[in-house]
């Protein structure tokens, strides 16, 4: 092991954090994290991804990002980013004044306008009052024999009417009314009336246990995903860009994904979502 993996090392035991603490907080699979610090660089993802871990793992050890990415191209052995450029004097070009045409054009613009608007209101003449007078309403007289009277009329009283000192006559029976006119008797239907029932209330995520965890995985491209939750496949199939699994609630999840880095977690307590890692083929492990 060269300085490299010993100096992530002893700063996570200074900080006095484990892998799996480490890996909670920063959110990267501390098999990554351990491979780093044994400096076991096959097992990890794509060049551009261990930069990313590095300077991430770094960050949270409270060490130099810079340094700690120079020590990792020089133990991987590959060639250092930094490049040195050497410091160019700037020239001094000269000078020359120029007038802006555009900006004069407009100041002239603005000027005539404002002298003109000024000049209108300096010597604009006061409106003329009208002289037509005002029309005045005449009456047209009417013709008296044009004139037509309502003719007095008495209007007609209300009289009471006398009470009718008959007796009612009984019904004849339902039966021989119908025997009599011939006609069956029809049962009367009844009419069933369906209550209306309350719209079902939305479904809601049930709260995972103490010890328990509720997550999904959504996709963010093609990808194939096994989700395994307490030794049991509940899913396990391919998934399109922007879909997702449902929720599933268990102690221990095992997911295998062809791309840890289009794979996205999500936490059904916390709403957080966040990737395990960024490899191609792994499993990545969470535990309630």
């Amino acid at each position: 092991m060269s300085v490299f993996g010993d100096t992530l090392r002893q700063a996570r035991v200074s900080k006095g954090v484990t892998l799996r603490e480490a890996e909670q907080a920063t959110r990267i699979n501390r098999h990554h994290l351990s491979a780093l610090e044994e400096e076991d660089f096959a097992v990890l993802p794509p060049l551009i991804y261990q930069r990313g871990i590095v300077r991430n793992y770094s960050a949270y050890l409270d060490l130099d990002p810079g340094k700690s990415l120079a020590m990792f191209e020089e133990t991987r052995g590959g060639d250092s980013a930094a490049e040195l450029v050497a410091a160019v004097k700037p020239l001094e070009m000269p000078r020359h004044w120029s007038p802006n045409f555009a900006i004069i054009a407009f100041m002239v613009v603005m000027g005539a306008v404002i002298f003109a608007w000024v000049y209108s209101i300096s010597f604009s003449q006061e409106p003329v009052a009208s002289t037509v007078p005002p029309a005045i309403p005449t009456v047209t007289p009417i013709p008296d024999d044009r004139l037509v009277l309502p003719s007095p009329t008495a209007l007609p009283t209300a009289t009471a009417a006398p009470a009718s000192t008959s007796t009612a006559i009984p019904s004849p029976p339902a039966t021989s009314l119908a025997q009599t006119a011939g006609a069956a008797v029809q049962p009367t239907p009844v009419v069933n009336q369906v209550q209306p029932t309350s719209a079902p209330a939305a479904v809601q995520q049930p709260a995972a246990s103490p010890g328990m965890a509720t997550i999904r995985v959504i996709s963010q491209g093609d990808i194939q995903v096994t989700v395994e939750a307490d030794g049991a496949i509940v899913f396990s199939g391919w998934l399109g860009a922007g879909s997702s699994t449902e929720f599933y609630t268990a102690a221990n999840f095992a997911v295998t994904t062809s791309d840890g880095s289009l794979t996205l977690f999500e936490n059904s307590a916390t709403g957080q979502q966040f990737y395990m890692g960024y490899g191609q083929n792994e499993t990545y492990y969470l535990g309630g």
